[in-house]
């Protein structure tokens, strides 16, 4: 659920879905045992969801370093009189 609130609009997207905003999935405390088995659930979730957000970002750096390696630098430089097609 992403309840969020997005930089760009200022709402979360669930609230924009849904109209209203979900409950809070944060419990009083750690330590409580009321719900073990659902408080070991959530948290494993958050870490597979942190670790695949870890592992995106690795990702992405590394296609950057990769297409930056075979760049060309322009041909032009400042101040030159260039074409510019405007096909599309």
């Amino acid at each position: 659920i992403n309840s969020a609130r997005s930089e760009s609009t200022g709402y979360a997207p669930f609230f924009l879905n849904t109209g209203r905003l979900p409950r809070s999935m944060i419990w009083d405390s750690a330590d409580k045992s009321e719900y073990p088995s659902i408080r070991n659930f959530a948290l494993q979730r958050k870490l597979a969801i942190v670790a695949a957000h870890d592992c995106i970002l690795a990702a992405r750096v590394k296609q950057t370093h990769d297409a930056n390696k075979r760049r060309r630098p322009a041909p032009f430089t400042e101040g030159d009189l260039v074409y510019l097609s405007t096909k599309n």
